[in-house]
This record gives structure tokens, C-alpha cells and sequence, in this order.
């Protein structure tokens, strides 16, 4: 059974493209992105045999072993160039996302679409995508056992420049405001006040970071109005 979090990641996905789910676990999101649309090619990769296994045994009791290939990879090795349009990646850091991207750019360069879902490193990542020429095209938020995940979809585009905020909470999010926004401000607002509290600590040389994570936690406090 999906959660709110994959649930949202596939409902991202463009409704005709093939897809690939990277770091697929259990290959419960391969599944829901093929039933779905049954016409779409659906790959499901890991780095870990033991993930694959997992997925192959799920997408067997599934009836799709037929429809649904799965895959043991590095990222985006798993794949060959154009072999796919869209590519998912889901409950990993944003760093790690975005080297994954980076690290194949034959294949990376031939995408259409990124649905992605970082568990940290949000800045980090949509840097990542502006540098790269990817726009943000839309972003949600989902709420699983109290926890409140970003999803990012991402198109081949020019976007302007992020500011801080964007870059922290989102742009569209920004724009959209949707119910748990809020809650992601506040979020983001408490992870700065614990680096805050460590940093009220430690000696002379914190000042200016410090300094930098207070300016910060103020940005934000102007989105929770």
C-alpha cells in the first residue's frame, strides 16, 4: 500500500512518459506508476541486491513481473541513454539525488522530467536544478507519520534565479500555499533553531555563522504570517 509521499511522487509523474523508479526498495512505486497507466515502461532499480530481490518478489505477487523490469544499478547506471523520460527518486538526501543525476550525464541529459523527493538538502538540490537547467514546475507537500516530505517535479527549462527562501522552502510552494505549509515553515524554522542553540555554545568563531542561521530563521519567520 502506498503512502501520501509516493502517492504524490507518482501523481507527478506525466501520465504517458516511461519511467524509472531509482532506489525502488520494495517496488511499491514502480507498481502504483504502472497501474497507473499500463501502457507506460516502467524500470525499478537499486543499488542492493536485496532491494531487488524485495521488489521482484512484490512485483510477482503483483502480477507484473511481465510488465515491470527490475534492475540492480549505481543510480542511473542502470539505465541506458533515452531508455527513459522521466525518472523518479524518492527518501534520499538532496545531495545524493543530485550526484546521482550528475553522475550519468548521458542519461540525465536525454530526461524530459525529475520527480523528486529529498529527505534533506532541499537548498542544495533546487541549486542544483537551477544550475542545471531544470525548472521547478511543481511541488507538493505530504504528511506521513507526522513527518512533512517535499516533492519536487522538475521539466528542462530556464527559471529565474531562486532566492533564499525559494531555495529553502520552494518556489512554487511559496506561490501556492497549500495546508501544510505552514507546518513546513515551522519545520524548517526548528532545524535552524536547534543549529542555532548548538552555535550559542561554541566560542568566537561561531559568530558569524551564527549570525547567518538567526538572519535565516527571521526570513522564514516572515512565511509563517
Amino acid at each position: 500500500m502506498l503512502d501520501d509521499r509516493l502517492k504524490a511522487v507518482a501523481e507527478f509523474v506525466p501520465i504517458s512518459d516511461s519511467v524509472a523508479d531509482i532506489g525502488t526498495d520494495h517496488g511499491y512505486l514502480a507498481i502504483e506508476l504502472f497501474k497507473i497507466n499500463n501502457a507506460r515502461r516502467v524500470i525499478a532499480a537499486d543499488l542492493n541486491s536485496g532491494p531487488c530481490q524485495a521488489a521482484r518478489r512484490t512485483i510477482s505477487e503483483a502480477g507484473f513481473n511481465e510488465s515491470i523490469a527490475v534492475r540492480q544499478g549505481d543510480g542511473l547506471a542502470a539505465l541506458t541513454a533515452g531508455e527513459v523520460d522521466t525518472v523518479c527518486i524518492a527518501g534520499m538526501g538532496g545531495k545524493l539525488e543530485a550526484d546521482i543525476l550528475e553522475a550519468r550525464p548521458e542519461v540525465t541529459d536525454q530526461l524530459k522530467c525529475l520527480v523528486l523527493q529529498p529527505q534533506n538538502g532541499f537548498e542544495y538540490l533546487r541549486g542544483w536544478l537551477y544550475d542545471n537547467n531544470w525548472l521547478i514546475e511543481d511541488e507538493k507537500l505530504a504528511k506521513v507519520d507526522g513527518r512533512v516530505y517535499q516533492i519536487i517535479k522538475a521539466v528542462r527549462g530556464m527559471a529565474e534565479p531562486l532566492n533564499e527562501a525559494e531555495l529553502i522552502l520552494g518556489p512554487v510552494l511559496i506561490k501556492k500555499r497549500p495546508e501544510l505549509f505552514t507546518e513546513h515553515v515551522q519545520n524548517n524554522i526548528a532545524q535552524l533553531d536547534k543549529i542555532r542553540q548548538g552555535l550559542q555554545k561554541g566560542g568566537s568563531h561561531t559568530k558569524e555563522k551564527l549570525a547567518e542561521i538567526e538572519a535565516r530563521i527571521k526570513l522564514l519567520e516572515g512565511y509563517t504570517l
